[in-house]
């Protein structure tokens, strides 16, 4: 995997604080800690890739009325 060096700048202290307590809980570096927060956060696909995925997938050609009748006689109703 490529990596490429990057600089936040303007961080809160607090902020900074809460994050270095944190890696050190973990028994990570400072470093370490906010390069696998920021892998997890890219590898979560956020709520609209996921509907635009959806929305490129064809239509599974189910009416809402199909999908009421099949949950109502699986129920026995």
């Amino acid at each position: 995997m490529e990596t490429k060096p990057i600089q936040i700048r303007d961080v809160p202290v607090d902020a900074l604080d809460v994050m270095r307590v944190r890696a050190a809980a973990e028994g990570m570096s400072l470093a370490a800690y906010l390069r696998r927060m920021v892998i997890e956060a890219a590898a979560q696909p956020t709520v609209a890739e996921v509907l635009a995925r959806a929305a490129q997938r064809p239509a599974a050609g189910l009416t809402m009325a199909d999908i009421v009748a099949a949950t109502r006689a699986g129920r026995g109703e």
